[in-house]
């Protein structure tokens, strides 16, 4: 199965035709009419738009896993967005959110102002920061998926609280000052996602996300993964974040 959330898999010439013909399938009914459909078969036949590692939502093959498809379109409010299961053959390569990152990175500010400074402020806290949601896909498609209020999504790794707790100041000071709404999840050992604000709450369940399946936590199991941790605090919204988006898949 793949393990890595998040990351990104370039389907592999030979499979696109099936790939391409399993995502039109599964595209929600209201996406199905002809226009959609079209602008959904030129984008994976001339972009070769990659898949993102998910949650699996039905049996996939051995070895193999779940791929959601999100397009730089929109049926209404909606993104157009398909998730089939895949062969592990069908896959040709993987990029992990880091390795996005390290890519957005060359791009700079032409991909999105906010980018340098949230490395920046990783590299000043000893956080990884990787790249996902829209920013990842425009960074590796050229498509244009962020919109000017389009937030930035982000998976992290660190080694201790306290740097996740500095990581998250500096977040919260950027958000603010750019008006710009920051989503973070922590990767844990285990393949394990929580985000960055649930994490750091102080509350005694945070929910946490696998490639398998989601589970509330308690926070205590999950202190002894990091060193030093800092003294609990209020889970810091900013009035502008967004509410969490709801998938069909994640």
């Amino acid at each position: 199965m793949f393990r890595i959330r998040h990351s990104l898999a370039h389907v592999s010439p030979a499979s696109r035709p099936g790939i391409l013909a399993a995502v039109l399938d599964a595209l929600p009914e209201q996406m199905r009419d002809p226009g959609t459909r079209k602008l959904v078969r030129d984008a994976m036949s001339k972009a070769h738009i990659p898949g993102i590692v998910c949650r699996p939502t039905g049996p996939c093959p051995d070895g193999g896993g779940q791929l959601g498809f999100s397009f730089p379109f929109r049926h209404g409010a909606e993104r157009v967005r398909a998730a089939v299961p895949v062969r592990r053959g069908q896959v040709s390569a993987f990029f992990t959110p880091w390795e996005v990152m390290d890519r957005a990175l060359i791009l700079g500010p032409n991909l999105h102002p906010a980018l340098p400074e949230i490395a920046r402020a990783g590299a000043l806290a000893g956080v990884e920061i990787g790249l996902i949601g829209s920013a990842a896909l425009q960074t590796v498609t050229g498509l244009p998926y962020l919109r000017p209020e389009s937030d930035l999504d982000l998976v992290v790794r660190a080694e201790s609280l306290r740097a996740l707790d500095q990581l998250a100041t500096m977040l919260a000071t950027l958000a603010k000052r750019r008006g710009l709404a920051v989503d973070v999840e922590v990767a844990l050992p285990g393949g394990i996602g929580v985000k960055l604000t649930e994490l750091l709450s102080g509350a005694p369940t945070v929910l946490g996300k696998t490639i398998t399946g989601v589970e509330l936590i308690e926070r205590a199991r999950l202190i002894p993964l990091f060193a030093a941790p800092p003294p609990a605090r209020p889970d810091p919204q900013h009035p502008i974040k967004q509410p969490e988006r709801k998938r069909q898949w994640m």
